[in-house]
């Protein structure tokens, strides 16, 4: 099977992208056989929870048994996050020295080069997963605006269609983000509104209703500190656009220390 993605650029680079004119998504042939949904909080690396790494067991085990069955079914991996800017990561290698532990992932079994501190935590995660749930594949991760709008989302979407196109059995890592203002003690302080949204998203997630997430508001989603918005709607356009029917499946949903995390499946 040839390779349905561009050739690598050198390790610990961001190929920008810039935004495309509407259009329909085309597959080309490509198969999208999964969708896997995994936060990104630094807690789920036991080195730097310390004593209270068996608090984050259950989220852990959870994240990487999704990222081991997506490749599990799938020739081909593409994951999706959020950042302050719109992008492509190949082969990179990462290090949660700035979280406390000198952790080093790669996103690529051959991925080298000095560990690059200042990746967004998107990659990281996708990196630390792979080591451990699917070392022998390789996972681009593209980076989507975590403030895009309805059009850079669909153009992201299109994207995200281009760079599967022709791979048969393609699996989507969704590393999103709920709510940080859920309880008094959350990153973000408590705000009332943040329960119903983050719910909003849980069930949506948990039934396939794409439509739920595309209607999730930006501002609002800003105001609570919904950082993955932006990824669980260009998801939700992909899958919209394969015209298939998909089946949901829910492994973990809860809020430790006031943030809401989603682990989960479309298949």
């Amino acid at each position: 099977m040839s390779d349905p993605f561009n050739p690598l650029p050198p390790p610990a680079t961001i190929e920008t992208r810039a935004g495309r004119p509407p259009g329909p998504l085309d597959y080309r042939g490509g198969v999208l056989s999964a969708v896997a949904f995994v936060p990104s909080p630094p807690l789920l690396v036991p080195e730097l929870m310390g004593a209270a790494s068996d608090e984050m067991s259950e989220l852990r085990d959870a994240a990487l048994a999704e990222v081991r069955d997506l490749a599990a079914r799938c020739d081909v991996l593409l994951a999706l996050g959020t950042d302050t800017q719109a992008g492509m990561l190949r082969s990179v290698v990462a290090t949660y020295v700035g979280y406390g532990a000198d952790v080093v992932v790669r996103t690529a079994p051959d991925a080298s080069g000095p560990p690059d501190p200042d990746l967004p935590l998107a990659a990281a995660t996708v990196g630390w997963l792979r080591d451990r749930a699917a070392p022998a594949n390789a996972i681009d991760v593209m980076l989507v605006p975590v403030d895009a709008d309805a059009d850079a989302c669909a153009s992201a979407a299109r994207d995200v269609a281009d760079r599967v196109g022709g791979a048969d059995r393609v699996g989507l890592l969704v590393v999103a983000d709920g709510a940080t203002t859920l309880t008094a003690g959350a990153p973000g302080a408590f705000d009332d509104r943040a329960e119903g949204v983050q719910q909003r998203v849980d069930d949506a997630l948990d039934a396939v209703d794409t439509a739920t997430l595309r209607s999730l508001d930006p501002a609002l989603c800003a105001e609570l500190g919904v950082s993955g918005r932006a990824a669980w709607q260009v998801a939700a356009t992909v899958v919209e656009a394969t015209g298939r029917r998909f089946t949901g499946r829910t492994r973990y949903r809860a809020a430790p220390y006031g943030v809401g995390y989603t682990v989960g499946s479309w298949t």
